[in-house]
């Protein structure tokens, strides 16, 4: 995938390539209001890598069964969990999730650490466990 200008801005294009969404579809979405791309001067949308996991999650959650409601609430959950604190709180809370997640599963004497280095890897990593919960119900 091609940065725009040397910046980590895509356009609707590279994220098709990248995300296996049609552009119909990543438009409709954001009508959703489940992401907000930027806009250059000329009015055309540019993409963060942070849109591209976030539209990655998404079609993960809808190819899980999700309604697009769920979606849409299990977005806004993580969105209010990564503005509290100033993320902090946030990877606190993930840590003591997956030490929880080992716990249930009888994991609980392994050590498996989960360094969270940033929101946006703590995001996906909360959706991608949320889709397995989801596929074993």
């Amino acid at each position: 995938m091609k940065a725009h200008r040397e910046s980590q801005f895509h356009t609707i294009g590279e994220v098709k390539a990248a995300t296996g969404l049609t552009e119909r579809r990543i438009r409709y979405y954001e009508t959703l209001q489940l992401l907000s791309p930027q806009r250059t001067p000329g009015n055309q949308r540019l993409y963060s890598d942070q849109d591209i996991e976030r539209l990655k999650a998404i079609k993960q959650l809808l190819d899980g069964g999700q309604s697009l409601k769920r979606v849409r609430e299990t977005l806004k959950e993580l969105d209010a969990l990564a503005r509290r604190d100033g993320g902090y709180e946030l990877e606190r809370d993930a840590d003591s999730y997956f030490e929880g997640k080992r716990i249930a599963r009888g994991d609980a004497h392994k050590h498996v650490p989960f360094p969270m280095k940033d929101r946006q890897a703590a995001l996906r990593r909360i959706l991608r466990e949320h889709a397995y919960e989801e596929e074993d119900d």
